[in-house]
């Protein structure tokens, strides 16, 4: 299970969201697309259901969209933003 890292904050937003870490005070924002990643890994959906509903909602090839949330999920995995249980 992935889940935001809990030293990690921000604000909803219907724009691009501004992380903050915590642990070293770094600020990271997201573009459009790692923006609505982050807000539905907040709600604890998981890449696999996201992948399935940005590739829905924007007619893209589920593969293709799968693969930018699979590489989402992985640079945030490895900056400490997200941790997996």
């Amino acid at each position: 299970m992935i889940r935001c890292a809990s030293w990690v904050s921000w604000v909803p937003s219907s724009g691009p969201l501004t992380l903050f870490d915590a642990r070293d005070g770094s600020y990271h924002t997201l573009n459009r697309t790692g923006s609505a990643i982050w807000s539905a890994l907040a709600t604890g959906q998981q890449p696999d259901e996201i992948g399935a509903m940005l590739a829905a909602s924007h007619d893209a090839p589920l593969a293709l969209v799968q693969g930018d949330v699979d590489a989402f999920v992985a640079t945030s995995l490895e900056k400490g933003l997200l941790a997996a249980e």
